[in-house]
């Protein structure tokens, strides 16, 4: 049973999308209608009042082509003008007046006092009609042989409203079935824009009941780079397990031939122990002691957890301060080419194990002087190392850190600690390099890459 609290799970990506795009999906449908009704009553005006203005000019050019001088001019294309137009219309001409319905001329006559021209909206009760009806009217002003005249063409507007609210519902009625339609695709993107997590979800799973051991990097480009990271965790893992079934199986190996011979020494009744056998338990003893500082030190170098982070510059500091009393008659110098406040992606063990084991082998073989060196660019994190020793010939650089070489006996150890930072560096895809210091010594040099 678990001890850890549970965390109240978030929201669902696939919510949150959904929350966001259908209430501006529904917002954008409306709006779009609200356009078109406003689209549609100036297109329904523009229409009508090109249909008026032809109207009124036809009529205009009847009344100019009747003949000179015939007095009852007007009542001459009564007729003709009924045939030909579809509207209510007025007409003034020298003081005679013509309307398209001769019943309705006390209510039309008001519309030839007016006195504005162009589109007007007017409003008369019709005889037989309960309400004032609405037309949509155009009135132009001319002259005719210098005698004033006046046209009044109109179309009952309550009709064209009526036309024009009936396509609108239909509108509303398309773009309500849009909606659905908008809405239904939004769903079924989101459904299938997420699919990968749920494969992901379901690989996981079968990762943790055994059923594979790595992910699928098959993946849209958004999950290529997580999965990739986690194979690459798993890869991880799967290199420190291996590396301590291989510890465990060489300590196995190792300490079983001394301890046998010890337990045989000390299980000899009949010869006692003296000086010599003293001497060979201590040996073998000892050959113990190292073989577990070998495997412990090993075991602590292993590799980058994710989630870690070290500040070299203070773990530069202490680690001088201490090699600097074990050899106290050398000079140890820190250059900080980054900001003290610096984390570096590594292990506090593993950045410890880097730093001591190259200044504890530059201090070994240090006439006066270590000058340790700490920099980054954009492509990696680097320690220097450099001393002022006899330093290494040029065609045995290549064989520095190999486990079990040692290039001279003359100073006390193991030959462990650069093997231990070759694989330290390798753990983490860096690099490790040798070369002549600009002191006279050796320079070692550690390059970790970014993790993009």
């Amino acid at each position: 049973m678990s001890l850890l609290p549970k965390s109240k799970p978030g929201r669902s990506i696939r919510t949150t999308l959904l929350c966001w795009l259908l209430p501006f999906a529904a917002i954008f449908m409306g709006v779009a209608w609200v356009l078109h009704g406003v689209i549609l009553e100036r297109m329904t005006r523009d229409f009508v009042k090109d249909r008026l203005y032809q109207e009124a000019a036809f009529i205009e050019h009847n009344l100019r082509a009747t003949p000179a001088g015939e007095g009852n001019q007007i009542a001459f294309q009564h007729d003709s003008f009924n045939a030909a137009s579809h509207h209510v219309y007025a007409v003034s001409l020298a003081g005679r007046e013509l309307f398209s319905h001769p019943d309705w001329s006390a209510q039309l006559q008001p519309w030839l006092t007016q006195s504005e021209t162009g589109l007007l909206t007017l409003s008369t009760q019709l005889p037989g009609q309960s309400a004032p009806s609405h037309f949509l009217a155009y009135r132009a002003t001319s002259s005719v042989e210098g005698q004033p005249l006046i046209i009044v063409v109109a179309e009952d507007y309550s009709v064209l409203k009526a036309g024009e609210q009936e396509l609108h519902l239909w509108t509303a009625l398309v773009a309500v079935a849009l909606l659905l339609l908008l809405i239904g695709m939004i769903w079924l993107a989101v459904h299938l824009s997420l699919r990968p997590t749920t494969q992901l979800r379901h690989q996981l799973q079968q990762l943790r009941q055994g059923g594979r051991s790595r992910l699928d990097e098959a993946v849209p480009a958004e999950f290529q780079r997580l999965t990739q990271q986690l194979n690459q965790l798993l890869d991880t893992l799967d290199q420190r397990l291996e590396r301590s079934r291989q510890t465990n199986a060489n300590l196995s190996h190792s300490v079983k031939t001394p301890i046998a011979a010890i337990t045989q020494m000390l299980s000899n009744t009949q010869q006692p122990i003296d000086g010599a056998m003293r001497t060979q338990i201590t040996s073998k003893l000892a050959e113990i002691n190292l073989q577990l500082d070998t495997s412990m030190r090993s075991a602590q170098a292993a590799g980058p957890q994710a989630g870690k982070n070290a500040n070299p510059v203070v773990q530069a500091r202490d680690m001088l301060w201490m090699l600097g009393r074990l050899y106290a008659e050398k000079r140890f110098e820190l250059d900080i080419q980054i900001d003290e406040y610096q984390l570096w992606p590594i292990e506090e063990q593993d950045l410890n194990e880097l730093l001591g084991n190259l200044i504890d082998n530059a201090g070994k073989w240090a006439r006066s002087q270590v000058l340790v060196c700490l920099q980054q660019d954009a492509q990696a994190f680097e320690i220097q190392v450099a001393d002022d020793g006899i330093g290494v010939a040029e065609e045995q650089l290549e064989q520095l850190g190999t486990r079990g070489l040692r290039l001279d006996q003359q100073v006390p150890g193991h030959g462990l600690g650069l093997a231990i930072v070759r694989e330290t560096v390798a753990r983490y895809d860096g690099t490790l390099r040798f070369a002549a210091s600009a002191q006279g010594g050796l320079l070692a040099c550690v390059r970790l890459p970014r993790q993009s």
